[in-house]
Parts: structure tokens; C-alpha cells; sequence
């Protein structure tokens, strides 16, 4: 092949490969918008546009305020940008972090259970989390529970004073006593409560939870599935058909312009049949894995992380995270974001998600006796002789979080 002949068919590859890899990295939305660009500025390309059904004004603003609006995801990641381009182990390490961001903002896994996923050590992946933690706006965000939360808030504002960190260290009994209890436990006096108390209501106890992360009222799904035996039907829905349509001139006559514009128009095709394939394999994947939640709903949502798809699929973990942003997957039960599908186990020793456990404790706690509710050292016991090895402390958080307030509380009074 003579040297020019090969330089041209390189060049023609690696762009090829950089149209793959940009639509891979795009959501449905940006997907859209990239193609009717590239139709308008490429006389060389015809897009069939096919609408589920007519909109009216007030659902194309309300999609384009969600499209326009950053999801917590793709924050993180413009945030964070500088070290996910380092590559190499910085790049393993935080985007398996912000895998295991949850929407409010908070880390769904502790450090040491993320290190173990990744086979690296705890005090690595906590020296990540630190670096993380400093990096991001706003602060608070990749925090492991309230108090860590709110501390990173109030280092953010240089507001930590000595009182300020006992009050920190002593949050719990606020929870379980009041501020009377705080005292006792602090030893501060009640003023000095109760001004560190004013300080910490300011704050934001879910630093992710005023991002736009769940579009479902303002869109059509981007898959639908239904059930198909033991199986699952996939169908892939977009607002473009799967193809593009080329005009192809004759190539007497053609001008180096059009040349060039009919090259490009095949490489978009060429990538976007890569983007679709892509899809196919991870949320075929997906839906594998949790076909038990689509049918059957939290109870049966099995852990599953980004890491696992990507190993499974072959691509990169931020290829995967990237593709699945904004994701919706309608299924029997409704719409989710295929995002929070993605959850680990509840501790290091369990095998259980955190919805799973969530949706048992909801279950056990539904079956108490309201004269003697059970507290959580004694759900803790009861999920612990079912095979569920989670902690006191795990098992309040999960109750918190699912609204179900503490015992004493939930006691019925004579």
C-alpha cells in the first residue's frame, strides 16, 4: 500500500475510534442534540425523527429544563476531572467512588468495603476519599454519614471550633434524647449547645439531593423491558431511530468537500451502531443481573456495582458510568434510573443490598407489637440470626432513612 494510501486509512481509523468513543460517553439527551447538529452542518446525513406521541409546550420546556439541568453524577465528574485524567490507579479509585455515590450525596459503601471490592487497601481508598472530599462542591458531598457531613461543611466555612467538635462527636444522643441529652453527653454548657445547634441547622445534611437525578416525570424511558418467559424482552426507545441514512453521490464529480463530509457521515453511523451495541451489552447485563428487583420490586434488588458490568462487558468503568447517566429503564414496576440499581452490600460481611435490607427491616418493624416495638439492637439480632450480618449502627441508619422513627417513639401508649 503506498504511504499516503496508509496515512489516510490510519487517519480514518483513529477518528473512527474518537466518534465511538464520544457517543459512548454521551447520555440520550446530548445524543440527540450531537445528531440533529451534525445534520444540520453535514448535507450528507438524513435523521428520522420518530416521537412516542405529540408534545405539548409545557412538556418540551419541562424536558429541556432537565436536559439543560446537571445531574449529581455529572457534576462529580466535571468536578473531578482533573484526577480521573490522570488515569492509572487515581482513575480506578474515584470513579469507583462516585459509583458508590448515593443521590442525597453520601457514600453507600464504606471505604473499607470499597477497598475490598477493589483489592487495594483501606488506607489508599481513604486517601482517595480525603482528596475527594476536599475537591468537590459543595461541600459535603462523599460523606459516609451525617456527622462527617456536616463536619466537612463546617471546615469548608472554617467553623470548626473545639465546642463545635464535641458537639460532633456526641450526635447521636441528640437523636436519642434531645438537646438536654447533648448536654450531659458534652459536658458544655446548655447556651453553648444550643449556638452550635443554630449553626449546624444551616447546614445541608444531603448536599446531593438538589441535583437533578430523577428525570422520570419529564420523559419517555430510554428501554422498556417486559417480561418474555423466564426471560426479558429489550426494547430500546430514543427520540432518533437506531439508523442514519446517507446520501451517497456519485464519485465522479464529487467535490473534496463532499468527500470529506460523506467520510464523516460514516463515521457517525459507523459509531453510533457502537454506542447501540454497547448499550445492548450493559443493560443486557443489567437486566440479568437484577431480573428478581424487576418483578418483584427493593425486596429482590441483589448488589451489583459499575466494576462488575464493566468487567463483565469488557469496557471501562467510566465508559460504563458515563453511558448509564440519566439512564431510564421502564419495567412491570415502573420507571427507574438505571443508576440506582447499583448498590452494594450492606457491610463488608453481608451478602444483601441495602434496599434488601431496608425492605426486611420495613417488614419486620410492620409485624411489631406497638406496645413493646422492637429497638434496633434487637433488629439488628433478628436480622443477624436470618444470615444478615449488619450492624447496630447500620440498622439504624437504614431505619432512619427509610422514615420510621426510633422505638420509643413508635411505642403505642395506654
Amino acid at each position: 500500500m503506498p504511504l499516503g494510501t496508509h496515512l489516510r486509512a490510519k487517519h480514518s481509523q483513529v477518528f473512527r475510534l474518537g466518534q465511538v468513543v464520544t457517543l459512548l460517553q454521551m447520555s440520550s439527551a446530548e445524543l440527540d442534540e450531537h445528531l440533529a447538529a451534525q445534520a444540520q452542518e453535514n448535507p450528507m446525513l438524513v435523521l428520522r425523527q420518530r416521537r412516542a406521541a405529540v408534545m405539548s409546550a409545557t412538556d418540551v420546556l419541562e424536558m429541556t429544563a432537565v436536559e439543560q439541568a446537571n445531574s449529581l453524577y455529572d457534576h462529580v465528574f466535571h468536578e473531578l476531572a482533573g484526577l480521573i485524567g490522570q488515569g492509572g490507579l487515581m482513575e480506578k479509585l474515584i470513579t469507583a467512588l462516585i459509583a458508590e455515590l448515593e443521590p442525597s450525596g453520601w457514600l453507600g459503601r464504606s471505604a473499607e468495603a470499597i477497598a475490598e471490592s477493589l483489592e487495594l487497601s483501606g488506607e489508599l481508598v481513604e486517601t482517595a476519599l480525603r482528596v475527594v472530599q476536599k475537591r468537590v462542591d459543595p461541600a459535603g458531598l462523599f460523606a459516609r454519614d451525617l456527622q462527617e457531613c456536616l463536619r466537612l461543611q463546617l471546615e469548608d466555612r472554617e467553623a470548626i471550633t473545639e465546642d463545635m467538635a464535641v458537639v460532633l462527636d456526641h450526635l447521636p444522643a441528640l437523636e436519642s434524647g434531645g438537646p438536654a441529652a447533648l448536654v450531659r453527653a458534652t459536658g458544655l454548657s446548655r447556651d453553648t449547645v444550643q449556638d452550635c445547634l443554630a449553626l449546624l441547622r444551616r447546614l445541608d445534611p444531603k448536599p446531593g439531593s438538589g441535583f437533578v437525578s430523577d428525570p422520570t416525570l419529564t420523559r419517555e424511558p430510554d428501554v422498556r423491558i417486559t417480561p418474555s418467559g423466564d426471560g426479558w424482552e429489550i426494547e430500546f426507545l430514543s427520540s432518533w431511530q437506531g439508523d442514519i441514512e446517507i446520501i451517497n453521490l456519485p464519485r465522479r464529480g464529487r467535490a473534496s468537500e463532499a468527500t470529506e463530509a460523506l467520510a464523516k457521515a460514516r463515521a457517525l453511523k459507523h459509531a453510533l451502531h457502537a454506542r447501540a451495541s454497547a448499550l445492548k451489552q450493559v443493560v443486557g447485563e443489567i437486566v440479568e443481573r437484577q431480573g428478581a428487583y424487576f418483578r418483584f420490586g427493593d425486596r429482590a434488588l441483589a448488589p451489583m456495582t459499575l466494576s462488575e458490568i464493566a468487567l463483565e462487558t469488557g469496557f471501562h468503568l467510566s465508559t460504563v458510568s458515563r453511558v448509564l447517566n440519566g439512564l431510564l429503564i421502564e419495567g412491570p414496576n415502573g420507571i427507574v434510573l438505571a443508576r440506582t440499581l447499583f448498590t452494594g452490600t450492606a457491610s463488608a460481611q453481608a451478602t444483601q443490598s441495602k434496599p434488601q435490607v431496608q425492605a426486611r427491616i420495613r417488614a419486620l418493624l410492620a409485624e411489631e407489637d406497638r406496645k413493646k416495638p422492637l429497638s434496633d439492637r434487637r433488629l439488628t439480632a433478628i436480622l443477624q440470626s436470618e444470615g444478615i450480618a449488619v450492624s447496630r449502627r447500620v440498622v439504624s441508619n437504614y431505619r432512619q432513612d427509610i422514615g420510621i422513627p426510633a422505638a420509643a417513639r413508635r411505642r403505642l401508649r395506654a
